[in-house]
């Protein structure tokens, strides 16, 4: 049975979409069977990858509505080794509508667990929300990543997080564990990542990631050609990190998942 893997933090413009997208991809290049599921309903993970309205046959809304089975709904990508399951960006009705649906917060573990015994790993790409879709992405996931940035708010967020997920254990899966904190467009020379790195050691110890992503401005380049920074730009410091991330992923899932206990 594969890993799920909900990439989470309540907080936008963090990388959550870069990173949900360019892990799978990574997974992928290292030949393991990777499915990656859009639930933001910003659609971004989706068009990221190039499925955009018109490309798409069916996505996870159609599932979720009992319109489509899941399989109707899978979509292969350029690397046979991964697969999406897309979400076409909601309008306002429809983001009501899918919220509402996700009220029922088990429905997304009923969808998407079956799939885990096919995929060595599932992302879920999720919104910059904690209740309702991300929730639901929590109680099918096995671990959650926290993408962050070196600033303030990220440190709140990873705090708000580290609650919503205490709470998720005690009432919904128990086995729910921390798959890590992640930095993105890390830069090692400022004062203010020392700072937010410094407290981030001393609160969650055990939860930060050996790799940092690297401020490189081939991903905004990547995400502008609707690629995988992988494909764009093999050589790019941010490709070579996403690698670095998925073997180190990869290693840690030969060991017990990081369990999440609250601060003394």
């Amino acid at each position: 049975m594969g890993k799920i893997i909900a990439i989470a933090i309540s907080k936008g413009g963090v990388g959550k979409t870069t990173t949900a997208l360019n892990l799978a991809y990574a997974f992928a290049m290292k030949h393991k069977r990777t499915l990656l599921l859009d639930v933001d309903p910003s659609g971004a993970c989706s068009s990221s990858l190039g499925f955009q309205s018109g490309v798409i046959k069916g996505d996870i809304f159609n599932v979720i509505s009992f319109t489509k089975s899941i399989n109707q709904v899978i979509h292969k990508t350029s690397n046979s080794y991964l697969d999406i399951i897309p979400l076409n960006p909601l309008s306002y009705k429809d983001e009501e509508r899918f919220s509402k649906l996700t009220i029922n917060k088990h429905l997304l573990n009923n969808i998407i667990r079956p799939e885990s015994f096919y995929y060595d790993y599932i992302l879920i790409d999720c919104p910059p929300i904690l209740s309702g879709t991300t929730t639901a992405a929590l109680i099918a996931a096995d671990s959650v990543l926290m993408p962050i940035r070196a600033d303030k708010f990220s440190l709140q967020a990873v705090k708000r997080m580290m609650d919503h997920i205490l709470n998720i254990k005690r009432t919904a899966n128990s086995k729910l564990s921390i798959e890590g904190i992640l930095f993105i467009a890390y830069e090692s020379n400022l004062k203010v990542t020392y700072k937010v790195k410094k407290e981030l050691i001393l609160k969650y110890p055990n939860y930060l990631f050996r790799t940092n992503i690297p401020k490189n401005v081939d991903i905004a380049e990547a995400n502008f050609q609707l690629k995988p920074v992988m494909e764009y730009n093999s050589a790019a410091k941010s490709s070579i990190a996403y690698l670095a991330l998925a073997k180190e992923i990869i290693g840690n899932s030969t060991f017990h998942n990081i369990e999440v206990h609250s601060e003394p």
